[in-house]
């Protein structure tokens, strides 16, 4: 079974996020677009792509300005980034890893209770655990500004199949992922351990319960986005994802 390609897992992302994290897609000259969030900030959520010409990158920062955002490009590869560098120098730079995992029936089973919810927003149990994924004051204070009302304000979208699930263990719930099924894809976005009860394996645990939705459900393969490199990239390699394209945010300032 075929690798789905870049456009395919882009594509995928931004509807599995459109209606939540993500308010639309702008689209620009020559295939050029831009993807935007009304309430975050965050250049994740508000970057263009395609972007190759000096015409569509000026398209590009007019659509990002015209919403009060800084201008962020999304390069696929090396040879795109490379081209980018040649229209502006990047204040900042973010290399990711966007893995996928081929789901088949021998996802591994286990005794975590967990919680599951087909709906486009997430239970309660859900927002305890990725409301304290962080000890630090400032993430928990712009991811209850941010993040939660846009995941609470969630509505369906035709075609897009979101499943919020919830591990608990005798604390509560304690760990937390998102599935977004659409076709034969499922995007998991969304993973967490309360920061009170991380190193304990719940994160992987809540990952591979994931999978196996998402295998139950249909989906052929899984996809996620995370930073290149370091600890994130190798537990997910553990849970059976490998890296299938390494594309850059480049950021023209500062986030």
């Amino acid at each position: 079974m075929a690798v789905p390609t870049f456009e395919e897992l882009r594509d995928g992302h931004l509807a599995a996020l459109t209606g939540s994290l993500i308010d639309g897609v702008e689209h620009g000259p020559g295939g050029a677009a831009y993807a935007w969030s009304r309430a975050i900030p965050d250049p994740t959520l508000n970057f263009a792509y395609g972007v190759r010409r000096p015409d569509q990158f000026i398209w590009a920062g007019a659509a990002a300005l015209g919403r009060a955002r800084a201008p962020a490009f999304l390069a696929r590869d090396a040879v795109e980034a490379a081209t980018l560098r040649t229209l502006f120098e990047p204040a900042a730079a973010y290399p990711a890893s966007w893995m996928v995992a081929q789901l088949t029936h021998s996802q591994p089973s286990s005794d975590r209770v967990v919680q599951v919810l087909a709906a486009p927003a997430p239970s309660p149990d859900f927002e305890q655990v990725f409301a304290h994924l962080s000890d630090d004051a400032a993430v928990k204070a712009h991811l209850r500004r941010f993040y939660l009302p846009s995941l609470r304000a969630a509505r369906a979208r035709p075609g897009l199949m979101p499943v919020h699930l919830v591990l608990h263990d005798t604390s509560g719930p304690a760990a937390c992922a998102s599935l977004y099924l659409r076709g034969g894809l499922a995007g998991l976005y969304n993973v967490s351990t309360r920061a009170d009860r991380q190193r304990r394996g719940l994160g992987s645990a809540v990952t591979a319960a994931a999978l196996r939705e998402a295998q139950a459900r249909g989906a052929r393969w899984a996809f996620l986005q995370c930073p290149a490199g370091g600890g994130i990239e190798a537990l997910y390699a553990q849970a059976g994802f490998r890296t299938a394209y390494a594309p850059e945010l480049l950021c023209m300032t500062e986030p």
